[in-house]
């Protein structure tokens, strides 16, 4: 199955892509050394030319793992669209209907899971700095968790991303307005714009007072991150009408979005870092469509696609599973690369366990009712608009 031929692009809306799976995989693994970084070593920051150094900065990276989860979720949902060179319009509420079968349920059962470790009390002072409360479950039900600094990680910290995706979720018929009036330039300059305006607003906003704690991280919400999902719907334009030139051309700029997506993160400056791992993204989909799907379903990389295939259910449950043992390793003695080592071996062995029965027996019921496939009109496409 490669990018190129017909039969595939007229799938995408019912079969997966092993591309996109091992992308899905490198993203959550990526996120999960940061975590390691976190829980495990301390957050250390020895000297950068060492093999240490390089190592724990590589894993500080890992935040960039959410950006490129973010651009494939808008290829994913943009790529049914767009058969034939036409972009289709989608039934909204179809649309939001199957987006909460597919996102809610596992995470609902992975925040009550955790809320429930979190009332063993030898548990919860290993899992969250302060007791529940009914201000935690309420807003981790709602999803308005992370507006809040109180809640923001009261339960599991890594969930802001979910609250983001469902935000993200409900912009995506208004980009598609966008795009259907102006074309995919104005889409990714309007989200873009939108951004700008939100570092602005950021900047002023951290500089203030706030007693109660609203907004404690305006970068994980939605304004901030928009325009990286106009990037995945961009990515899904372009694999639409795949060339090796423009694969080409997407190795080629590769390296040096990942050099800006770094100094934007070495330098705390949230809007490069999220451009340039976000074309990181494009880059990755644009390039690794031309490649066989057998290079992906076999050999090395087939352990990181079917990591892919089971990433959400890992990303919920694996901060939880490394903060329960954290602790096995001490890094004093073993240094940092035994201890991130051990950490892999332990905790990344006990989650991904842990996560294929997640998948199998919560997540994957409702793969069918979240799916694209009966959201997508037929009636009169228009023409893709780059």
């Amino acid at each position: 199955m490669t990018a190129s031929s017909d039969p595939q692009v007229r799938s995408t809306a019912t079969r997966r892509l092993a591309y996109v799976d091992t992308l899905r995989g490198f993203a959550a693994l990526w996120v999960f050394l940061l975590h390691i970084h976190g829980y495990w070593l301390d957050n250390v920051r020895p000297p950068t030319l060492t093999v240490d150094g390089l190592l724990v900065r590589v894993m500080g990276f890992g935040g960039a793992g959410v950006d490129i989860f973010i651009v494939l979720s808008g290829f994913c949902l943009t790529l049914p669209l767009t058969r034939g060179g036409t972009m289709r319009s989608l039934d909204p509420r179809r649309f939001f209907r199957r987006r909460a079968y597919r996102l809610l349920p596992a995470y609902y059962a992975a925040v009550i899971l955790v809320m429930a470790l979190e009332l063993v009390p030898a548990l919860q002072e290993r899992l969250v700095a302060e007791p529940l409360t009914g201000f935690d479950v309420i807003t981790h039900l709602t999803l308005t968790f992370p507006l809040f600094g109180e809640t923001l990680g009261s339960v599991n910290g890594s969930l802001w991303s979910i609250s983001l995706e469902a935000t993200l979720y409900l912009g995506f018929p208004l980009l598609l307005l966008i795009h259907r009036r102006w074309g995919m330039r104005g889409a990714l300059l309007t989200t873009f714009a939108v951004a700008l305006i939100w570092a602005a607003f950021t900047l002023w906003w951290v500089a203030q007072p706030h007693p109660l704690g609203f907004l404690p991280d305006p970068g994980k919400l939605f304004p901030a991150r928009w325009f990286q999902f106009a990037l995945g719907m961009w990515a899904a334009t372009l694999v639409t009408s795949p060339s090796r030139a423009r694969a080409t051309k997407a190795w080629i700029a590769l390296p040096v979005a990942v050099a800006v997506g770094a100094t934007g993160y070495a330098a705390g400056w949230g809007v490069v870092s999220a451009l340039g791992f976000g074309v990181v993204a494009v880059c990755l989909l644009v390039a690794l469509a031309q490649v066989r799907s057998a290079v992906f379903e076999t050999g090395p990389l087939r352990w990181l696609t079917a990591l892919g295939v089971i990433s959400y259910s890992f990303y919920l449950l694996d901060q939880p599973v490394l903060l329960l043992t954290s602790g096995l390793a001490d890094p004093a003695q073993w240094g940092i690369v035994g201890t991130a080592a051990i950490a892999l071996a332990v905790a990344g062995t006990a989650t991904v366990l842990l996560a294929a029965v997640f998948y199998h027996f919560i997540e994957k019921p409702f793969l069918v009712r979240g799916s694209m496939r009966s959201v997508v009109r037929e009636d009169a496409p228009r023409p893709v608009r780059r």
